[in-house]
């Protein structure tokens, strides 16, 4: 009975919210401060009703269930959270890869019309196809236009998108355009500085360029002196990876303002955003070590984490106790329900009610002035199954050892390997593959390193479509770099040290020259 009355309260709210989900302005209403705890608890109630939904009418879904002995109803033991936190969590390779598309769609089937189908290949260098009907479209570009419309109102010039993200079926190009063309005027133009700067010069100086795009593309097209940047008035907007604030400093020294967005293909590309508040918030985590200590993992991860709001109503998010970010999408109509989704990457996530007493106590009165939305927020930390982001792709060290273990000459000869991100003294990301030769191939020095150089790149791109896009559109200067070691030389010099080996290394600024990395050997834009 009890379950029957919140299906029904759960239709009378979906009844006199979407409407409100039609148009921008009405849209706003939903994000208003003061009903927060709505938000936050009509989310968790959708969340158990599309799980349900879902229990019962997803072919894959109760497969998946039943292999873990999980009822297709939520059994309550004190808090519906708590409930929810024992449904079993999916993630691509328990869920995704074992069924099909259709296997994992409402009724089995996709519908006939009004589906669009876009793609990643992430890690495992096979295309994943993502499909999405029209109603979570709908959901996704009112949620962008939400934030256009918000940077838009600041502006005195019309506003003139530039969608640099990469074009074709990939998931973020091709949902800010559908998302965005209604509401602006867009060009879609890709990751081509000398396109951007073409058509900046053609329409001139007359409109606010919101130039969005992968954080490195964007720190090198304004490098790029072809331009007189002080003449034009530009916003900029990234995706695909987080940024260190002294790349954002970097930026915001040519574009007034520079915020990025949390999402994946794998779930929906926009959600979460940063706002002033959570830049603000950022910042004062880095300065201020005992607001760190209160409100992230700074200490534990070693990395500062991105801040983001989200709404709730929209997305149920978790951490398991692994750390990582476990999401549900809450809205029934998506057609591949995604619940209590792992993505990999780790984080938590903080009401700002509990936020803004700690900063009100530790004198932060500045990042409280930023505040206008009472959102909750998402602190993200990057990936947590070892792997590392390279201009928007996912580059992960078991890629590489495949790539090694393929070979008969580097299985001998390669004793470890390591994927090694920082950011160098311009800013820029960066990535080294760096290879451990074994004790024998060192005393032997026969390997013909520049042959194998060039294979591993070409072999970690013909797996990773996003890898080989990412290096085709690599700024200069920031082509991944490989080399070979001795054996316990360089990078590997403390190896033996711990029971396990270390795969990814996340160096801070200054540390390359330490561990004496050898960067002259730069990967070939192109595989000829």
């Amino acid at each position: 009975m009890r379950r029957a009355l919140l299906f029904a309260f759960m239709r009378i709210v979906d009844a006199v919210v979407k409407p409100l989900t039609y148009s921008v302005h009405t849209h706003k209403l939903l994000l208003a401060p003061g009903i927060e705890p709505w938000r936050w608890a009509l989310g968790r109630l959708r969340g158990w009703h599309t799980f349900e939904l879902a229990a019962r009418q997803v072919p894959a879904y109760r497969a998946f269930l039943a292999e873990r002995g999980f009822p297709r109803r939520l059994r309550f033991r004190g808090s519906l959270a708590a409930a929810f936190a024992t449904i079993p969590e999916m993630d691509k390779d328990s869920y995704i890869k074992r069924w099909s598309i259709p296997e994992r769609s409402f009724g089995g089937r996709l519908p006939r019309r009004g589906v669009v189908v876009d793609e990643s290949s992430g890690s495992s260098g096979v295309p994943t196809s993502w499909v999405r009907a029209r109603p979570e479209r709908l959901a996704t570009r009112r949620l962008l236009q939400v934030g256009f419309a918000r940077t838009a109102s600041t502006l005195t010039k019309q506003p003139f998108v530039l969608n640099a993200f990469s074009l074709g079926a990939w998931a973020t190009g091709m949902n800010v355009t559908s998302s965005l063309t209604e509401a602006t005027m867009i060009k879609s133009i890709g990751p081509d500085r000398n396109k951007i700067i073409a058509t900046m010069k053609e329409f001139g100086t007359g409109y606010t360029y919101i130039i969005l795009s992968y954080p490195p593309f964007l720190k090198a097209l304004f490098d790029d002196d072809r331009l007189d940047w002080s003449q034009y008035d530009i916003v900029a907007a990234f995706g695909g990876e987080g940024i260190s604030e002294n790349m954002r400093s970097h930026i915001l020294r040519y574009a007034h303002s520079a915020y990025g967005s949390y999402g994946a293909s794998d779930l929906e590309i926009n959600l979460a955003i940063e706002t002033d508040f959570t830049v603000a918030l950022r910042r004062a985590i880095a300065e201020d070590p005992e607001l760190a200590a209160r409100v992230s993992k700074l200490g534990e991860y070693g990395v500062l984490p991105m801040v983001f709001q989200f709404n709730p109503f929209d997305y149920l998010i978790e951490t398991n106790g692994a750390g990582e970010l476990v999401i549900t999408i809450v809205r029934e109509q998506n057609i591949n329900p995604r619940i209590r989704y792992n993505i990999h990457d780790r984080g938590h996530v903080m009401r700002v009610r509990d936020v803004m007493p700690i900063l009100r106590r530790l004198g932060h009165q500045a990042v409280i002035d930023q505040k206008f939305l009472d959102l909750p927020l998402l602190f993200h930390y990057g990936r947590s199954d070892l792997s590392v982001d390279y201009n928007g792709a996912v580059v992960a060290p078991d890629a590489l050892r495949d790539v090694i273990y393929g070979d008969p000459t580097l299985v001998e000869a390669v004793e470890n390997h390591r994927l090694i991100s920082f950011e160098d003294e311009r800013g820029d990301r960066q990535l080294h593959i760096a290879l451990q030769l074994t004790e024998a191939a060192t005393a032997r020095g026969m390997l013909d390193e520049e042959r194998f150089r060039r294979l591993v790149v070409a072999e970690l791109r013909r797996r990773n479509g996003d890898f080989h896009n990412a290096v085709l559109t690599a700024p200069e200067g920031t082509l991944p770099t490989v080399a070979f070691y001795g054996y316990r030389t360089g990078p590997f010099v403390r190896d033996g040290a711990k029971l396990k080996n270390e795969y990814v290394w996340q160096l801070g600024a200054g540390e390359t020259a330490r561990w004496n990395l050898d960067l002259t050997h730069v990967a070939p834009r192109r595989n000829d």
